[in-house]
């Protein structure tokens, strides 16, 4: 189960009588558990909604309170974070599975639950497991947009594919990012990549594509502009690694299309090349624009720009800047 299945489900009649969120992604554990609350009726949370701080052993006392019958109104929400249980306490949670008190819900949290256990085959086969893990790849993008869409901002997938790229794919920076242009725009409003590109800054251990791509399209403004940002803060090497990566890319694109035969690859092509979709949609038609002798002249730039930052005294900086000058100057043909 999503963690968005479980906001809808907990509130609803088809609750179900448990739940493990096990995966540990905070913000998702903290939106389920704010749910998990707001299913009991509001003027009775002190009596029907309990977090209960359990050890080992103590599997008892929390289906005792789930047989307990809620004060009023129901249901009864019991929640339990990261209880050390043994397997004794997990098979006494299974036999409880069978004869449970349907007024009642317990909320578990658990990064990893062992598939051997019989608790652990029962919630699978009854759907309580509820999948709180890190997003990535496609599903990340689309869970950044989410966050906007909370603070009243619209930001498409495409848009947060860019935040990820240059901020990087640490969720609590993912969500700052989201707070501050999120109060920057104000509820109703639209985030744009040209916002994107002024206000979230290149973090250094990012997958950075901006200076790769720049150079793709060469664009010598964008490109050196980049590039300098990137100086200071990166050393000079991960940066040169970042433009390499990127024409190697290019050229796997560019061979991957002609190997097919086809002017434009698929999304799903992008699992083979081992890119997020994004990625591959803004590459390819970079790699469409350079022909195959251009390619190869620029690996070839980037080797010998290589060789100069290791064995001379030349200045980092102005090795790298002469490189972006040359790469981006180069001639638009295409084949």
């Amino acid at each position: 189960m999503t963690p968005a299945a479980f906001l809808k489900e907990v509130k609803s009649e088809a609750r179900k009588v448990l739940y493990l969120l096990t995966g540990g992604e905070p913000s998702a554990l903290r939106r389920c558990l704010a749910a998990a609350e707001e299913a009991v009726e509001a003027g009775f949370r002190d009596f029907n909604f309990q977090v209960l701080d359990l050890e080992a052993g103590q599997a008892g006392h929390l289906t005792a309170e789930a047989a307990t019958m809620p004060f009023f109104s129901p249901p009864r929400v019991l929640v339990a974070k990261n209880p050390p249980f043994s397997g004794e306490d997990w098979n006494l949670l299974a036999d409880y599975l069978d004869d449970p008190n349907p007024s009642s819900t317990i909320v578990l949290t658990l990064d990893k639950l062992d598939a051997r256990l019989k608790f652990a085959r029962k919630i699978k086969a009854a759907d309580m497991e509820v999948d709180c893990s890190p997003p990535k790849g496609a599903a990340l993008s689309k869970w950044l947009a989410d966050e906007f869409k909370a603070r009243g901002v619209r930001a498409e997938p495409r848009v947060c594919g860019r935040i990820i790229e240059r901020a990087g794919g640490d969720l609590g920076v993912l969500m700052g990012e989201a707070e501050k242009l999120s109060l920057y725009l104000g509820e109703g409003g639209l985030l744009s990549e040209e916002l994107v590109r002024r206000l979230v800054s290149l973090a250094p251990n990012a997958n950075v594509f901006e200076l790769g791509e720049a150079l793709g399209r060469r664009d010598l403004k964008s490109a050196v502009a980049t590039l300098l940002d990137l100086l200071a803060t990166e050393h000079h090497l991960p940066v040169l690694a970042m433009m390499v990566r990127h024409f190697r890319l290019m050229l796997s694109i560019k061979t991957r299309m002609s190997v097919l035969g086809v002017r434009r690859l698929g999304r799903d092509e992008a699992v083979n090349l081992g890119l997020h979709p994004f990625v591959l949609e803004k590459t390819q038609p970079q790699a469409a624009q350079w022909s195959w002798a251009e390619l190869k002249n620029a690996l070839k730039a980037l080797e010998d720009a290589y060789r100069t930052l290791l064995t001379t005294a030349v200045p980092p900086r102005m090795v790298l800047e002469n490189l972006a000058l040359e790469l981006g100057a180069a001639p638009k043909t295409a084949d």
